[in-house]
């Protein structure tokens, strides 16, 4: 039997990335944090309260995963996200979550 979706093998694989991309505490806080403003790896650090690198291994699956997207302003990375359907993906999670 094939199962029939409103979404294409391609679609479906990107969910899948992006899903997976997602699936840790830090990187569900990391969407959550750059859902409201882009920042820095420093700032990340002391609002996660990690490592420098833990967060950049984080933030590098989420980039690496289509999530996220980074620009260099002299010694600074900044990242936010690539695109909206993440900030309403995670206004999704807390939605449902939330009751």
């Amino acid at each position: 039997m094939k199962i029939k979706t409103e979404l294409s093998k391609q679609q479906l694989e990107q969910a899948i990335k992006g899903i997976q991309g997602i699936a840790h505490p830090i990187r569900l806080l990391i969407l959550y944090t750059l859902a409201k403003e882009e920042k820095t790896v420093g700032q990340l650090v002391e609002l996660l309260g990690t490592s420098q690198s833990a967060a950049s291994q984080h933030l590098s699956k989420m980039k690496n995963n289509g999530i996220l997207e980074s620009r260099k302003s002299s010694n600074q990375v900044f990242y936010r996200l690539k695109d909206a359907k993440f900030k309403d993906l995670i206004q999704t999670i807390v939605k449902v979550y939330k009751k």
